[in-house]
């Protein structure tokens, strides 16, 4: 059952803030200065696979998984972030919700409510697709960019193929080369980190269609022409074209 944290710390700049908590979630709530909610974010199932609803009057949804950081072998833990995820079973989130938040104001727990229901109307629930397939591309991008092969095997397809399309500078001849799923997570882990300087990283989604996407990644040397299809909710690249700027 929700409990309310007692005499949180308030963020300077932020609107107050209340904090409730129970094994399965987490629920901060802004308030304005008239004590009229402004916001919320409810973290749910913890403990296993967990994920965060953000809503606010000014922004709208935003729903997200939680990487904690933890999953780095040989680094050091880093600071929990959010990261973008559009699947969110709200009609089940919310029964759970409802039995849980019995003891909070009811003002609270109607709004939260009726708030996770109203997900499933949202303009961002119609574009987590977008947001899915434009994270996947970060992902792909700046793994290789920063010799993160953990970053890039989330995204890679275990059939992907990357062709490179390469003119010989001295023989002026045209040329594909072709490279491997494997063969690119190896070229990451081997590279060095690339000065933050050149981490331009201009991401557009050209078509979709179902479960299928074309994107255009744009970096700083380089243009990767990217199909991805989403298989089991997930989106994953199959097919890159290479092009050296």
């Amino acid at each position: 059952m929700l409990y309310e944290i007692q005499k949180i710390k308030q963020n300077d700049g932020e609107p107050r803030r209340r904090w409730f908590i129970d094994d399965y979630f987490d629920l901060i709530v802004w308030l304005s200065e008239a004590d009229e909610i402004e916001g919320f974010q409810l973290c749910y199932d913890k403990t296993r696979n967990q994920h965060a609803l953000t809503w606010s009057k000014s922004t709208g949804y935003m729903h997200n998984s939680v990487d904690s950081g933890e999953d780095k072998p040989g680094k050091p833990k880093g600071i929990p972030l959010l990261v973008a995820d559009g699947d969110f079973q709200h009609e089940e989130i919310a029964n759970r919700f409802r039995k849980e938040s019995k003891k909070l104001e009811q003002r609270i727990s109607d709004l939260v409510c009726e708030k996770i229901m109203q997900y499933s109307m949202s303009t961002f629930k119609m574009n987590v697709d977008v947001l899915a397939i434009r994270q996947a591309a970060l992902d792909y991008i700046e793994g290789e960019y920063e010799g993160d092969a953990e970053k890039m095997l989330k995204v890679l397809h275990p059939e992907v193929v990357r062709r490179e399309f390469i003119t010989d500078p001295k023989t002026g001849k045209d040329r594909l080369e072709q490279k491997s799923g494997m063969s690119m997570v190896k070229g990451a882990s081997a590279s060095s980190e690339t000065p933050r300087e050149r981490l331009k990283k201009d991401i557009s989604i050209l078509e979709t269609f179902e479960k299928v996407a074309s994107v255009k990644a744009a970096s700083a040397n380089r243009t990767d022409y990217i199909h991805m299809v989403k298989f089991d909710k997930k989106w994953m690249i199959v097919n890159v074209l290479r092009t050296l700027n």
